[in-house]
């Protein structure tokens, strides 16, 4: 008769939830990168998370909590719905497109002073400009 210990027993552990963050880590990796290029350089990054391979939920959500929510969180409802949400790491933004289905587009992290979305075209700024000289006028 065999005895419980002759049976071998092998552990073997989780090497997806391993790799997931493995993903995510690589990512936080990327954008530390990034905020050293931009301070050192001035050139701004970004980061595609629907271009990351393998970023299922898990790495998101660890990404996400990682990252975490600084002090601005801006929405634009026009054409599309863009929410852009300051990370707790000055220089890094989180910015989701949001179709009109209310699915998610495209997530982008930022390493930038401001996302892009966020300044204005010089042919906007001249057009409020006379729209202000006009309303000074009257």
């Amino acid at each position: 008769m065999t005895r419980l210990s002759d049976i071998p027993v092998k552990v073997e552990f989780n090497k997806t939830k391993e790799s997931n963050l493995a993903i995510a880590k690589t990512v936080l990796q990327d954008i530390k990168a990034a905020l050293r290029e931009w301070l050192d350089t001035g050139r701004p990054g970004a980061i595609d998370l629907k271009n990351v391979p393998h970023m299922a939920r898990e790495p998101y959500d660890y990404l996400k909590e990682v990252l975490g929510t600084g002090e601005a969180t801006i929405v634009i409802d026009a054409m599309a719905r863009v929410e852009i949400r300051e990370t707790q790491y000055p220089g890094v933004w989180w910015v989701t497109h949001v179709n009109d289905r209310g699915e998610t587009a495209t997530e982008i992290i930022e390493i930038t002073e401001m996302p892009a979305i966020l300044k204005p075209h010089a042919v906007d700024v001249r057009a409020g400009l006379r729209r202000l000289e006009e309303a000074l006028v009257e």
